[in-house]
């Protein structure tokens, strides 16, 4: 039935309903009544635009129109003041209602005289013309609400980075059929890290592989496997869920988690000590190892341990110690560890730690511990001290295949402790261990340092650079090396200097390993101008014999004048950047796919070879003879090797990342820079009207 028209204006018998302009899709069946509703709505829409049709003409045909753009600015709107749509709102569907006039297709003439007559009225020429511009636009801002006191008078464009213009081919991968293993590893490397230890929380990538796990059955599966391979247990009650579920008999459900789960990271203080209301009460993590026997990597951490420089003394002990059952459920469900925290923290005292660590290293889920992290292993009392590192030294030994150990402000890492550490490590972390002193290391690096992969040593007051010297002898097969000479001392004497009077001398050339791949050296200080030159030159001179090398930076304190050492900036910045910065560019990582190209069938010539493949509407390729000369040297070339720039000097030209920073400043523990004072935030008084509420007789301090 025809809408009714009332005064020859068209008018609408009840409002067009959101469910009655809702698009047809494959996932659904369009019944007879949506058809007819839809069919009303557009008759609606023509006969509205018909009205608005009769408006005068120019002599070109271009109707003549008066309306003018509002100067208001919607703030609830999700697109910017250009009208381009945010790039995280989806663009809206094009039903008649909102296709815009000008691209709505002009309503078929109506022969109705009623209807002209309705419409249209005669020309009067003692009628005075339509107001100007002028007038119009002033009476569209006095109509125009006005803006709560505070509001920015222009909406800030909106500017997304992430916006990149992509190059495809078209052709969407077929995602779905790849097999499991590549699947959950493609969803494990993008969802990394799913909880945030410093700041005890998880992060967005938990939802992320829920959504992902429910686009197709393919999906579910490997996504479910990245969540629970190390499942965020914040908060509390996301534990209990977990134990619940692991608890229940896993051939009842449609997916076996108990098998998926491989990493159990625990906060103690949030999720051991304390209870959680009268209703979930303690968790038992002995309980939840049981259910889990597939974890090979268990973390039982204080948030604390991430801050560095906390007086050993100010450390208190947990209410949470080590339970005896932990271990027996270890050992009842056969779980091989690769990797265990060792914390401080967690014991009463440190004699009391070594005897339990040495007897919980004999047993049989240790025997094939790859991984070990030691927090806060102190000597408070001082008193036989030569003691205790032996026993720590011991109990490290007892684990046959250990390759990786990090110490955490451990004072026992002294002369007896290294010493005797294994020399099948391939990793060794040092992080403000205030007892390591540079005799007692260089013995160490000569004795047990062949089999070191990477070395980090950070805030360590005592050690100074002087192994350096012997560093390509001692550790031949390096290749991570990263030194931070930087201090973090939270105690009452704030002491943030470096315990020796040079880093280096002049007369300490350093040597580098040739299997060198990332150098990282930060706030070099106590140097002098020719021991830093000297430094510098044997990089340079090295250059050659660093084919791997792909990251060098490099920090430096230098106490010079101003000129002087903008002088030595220049020349060695760039001096560095000319020997080691790759020359070519890398790849776009904009670019994902080429196109596909239409190969030809391979024809055989005349003489009896097979012609190669040209690609679709191009000419055969007809290589010039030195271009083939030159082909074939580098074929012949078994590796590419630095080549001797114009100058003579031998350039290395294959790091991508050399970021070396010459200065004179006393950086403090936190550091702000340009992007801690940008005033891109919203400020959160958005919604203040410009009066507060206060109490009366009081004043607002």
């Amino acid at each position: 039935m025809a809408p009714s028209r009332s005064g020859g204006r068209p008018s609408r018998t009840r409002p067009v309903r959101s469910t009655r302009t809702k698009v047809e899709t494959y996932h659904e069946d369009t019944s007879a009544d949506d058809d007819l509703d839809v069919e009303e709505t557009i008759n609606d829409n023509a006969s509205r635009r018909s009205s608005v049709s009769l408006r005068p003409r120019t002599s070109s045909g271009i109707r003549r129109s008066y309306r003018e753009d509002s100067s208001d600015v919607n703030f609830e709107d999700s697109s910017d003041d250009n009208g381009a749509t945010a790039p995280d709102s989806h663009p809206p569907i094009q039903t008649p209602e909102n296709v815009p006039a000008s691209s709505q297709p002009a309503p078929a003439p109506t022969t109705s005289s009623s209807h002209h007559t309705s419409h249209t009225r005669p020309r009067d020429t003692n009628r005075p013309s339509r107001p100007s511009q002028t007038k119009s636009t002033k009476r569209t801002n006095e109509q125009a609400p006005k803006k709560a006191l505070g509001q920015p008078l222009k909406k800030r464009a909106r500017i997304d980075e992430s916006e990149k213009i992509f190059i495809r081919s078209g052709v969407i991968p077929p995602w779905a059929t790849l097999p499991y293993h590549i699947l959950f590893d493609i969803f494990r490397r993008a969802s990394y890290p799913l909880f945030y230890g410093k700041l005890v929380q998880r992060s967005k990538s938990t939802q992320w592989l829920l959504d992902v796990g429910l686009l197709c059955r393919q999906f579910l599966e490997p996504a479910l496997a990245a969540l629970y391979y190390s499942p965020p247990l914040v908060p509390v009650s996301k534990s209990f869920d977990l134990l619940d579920l692991l608890s229940k008999p896993q051939e009842s459900l449609p997916i076996n988690y108990a098998p998926k789960v491989k990493e159990l990271h625990v906060d103690v203080q949030n999720v051991l000590v304390y209870k959680s209301g009268p209703q979930l009460g303690w968790f038992d993590l002995c309980k939840l190892i049981a259910t889990a026997p597939q974890v090979h990597t268990i973390r039982l951490f204080h948030k604390h341990d991430f801050t560095v420089g906390i007086p050993a003394r100010t450390i208190n002990a947990s209410k949470w110690v080590y339970p005896e059952c932990l271990f027996s459920a270890i050992d009842e469900r056969g779980i091989v560890l690769r990797s265990w925290d060792w914390n401080g923290r967690f014991m009463l005292d440190t004699p009391a730690l070594l005897p339990f660590m040495l007897e919980k290293h004999q047993r049989a889920a240790f025997q094939r511990l790859k991984h070990l992290r030691l927090y806060h292993v102190n000597d408070l009392i001082k008193e036989d001290t030569p003691t205790l590192e032996f026993a720590l030294a011991v109990s490290i030994r007892e684990l046959p295949l250990l390759e990786r150990l990090e110490f955490f402000e451990c004072s026992l890492i002294a002369e007896h402790s290294l010493a005797r550490l294994p020399s099948t490590l391939r990793s060794l972390t040092l992080i403000n261990c205030n007892r390591v002193f540079p005799g007692w290391f260089t013995s160490y690096l000569e004795c047990s340092g062949r089999e070191l992969r990477e070395l980090i040593l950070c805030h360590n007051r005592h050690l100074d650079m002087g192994f350096i010297t012997h560093l390509g002898e001692y550790c031949p097969k390096l290749e991570r090396f990263k030194m931070d000479v930087s201090m973090h001392d939270l105690s009452s004497y704030h002491d943030m200097e470096l315990h020796c009077d040079h880093l280096l001398t002049e007369s300490q050339i350093p040597t580098w390993p040739e299997t060198l791949r990332e150098i990282e050296l930060i706030q070099l200080k106590k140097l002098s101008r020719t021991t830093m030159e000297s430094f510098f030159m044997s990089l340079v001179n090295a250059a050659p014999k660093l084919p791997h090398l792909r990251r060098l930076i490099i920090k430096v304190i230098l106490n010079l004048g101003w000129r002087d050492r903008a002088t030595f900036r220049e020349r060695w910045i760039h001096r560095l950047e000319t020997t080691f910065l790759r020359r070519s560019a890398p790849p776009d990582p904009n670019l994902r796919s080429l196109r596909k190209r239409t190969l030809h069938p391979v024809q055989p010539l005349a003489g009896g070879e097979p012609a190669r493949p040209s690609s679709a509407g191009s000419e055969p390729p007809t290589p010039s003879k030195r271009q083939s000369v030159r082909l074939a040297q580098l074929k012949d070339s078994p590796s590419r090797s630095p080549s001797p720039s114009s100058h003579g000097e031998i350039r290395q030209g294959m790091c991508n990342v050399v970021k070396i920073r010459i200065d004179n400043q006393r950086p403090t523990e936190t550091q702000f820079n340009e992007a801690d004072f940008l005033d891109d935030e919203r400020s959160g008084d958005e919604d203040w009207a410009g009066a507060d509420w206060e109490p009366p007789d009081r004043h607002a301090w």
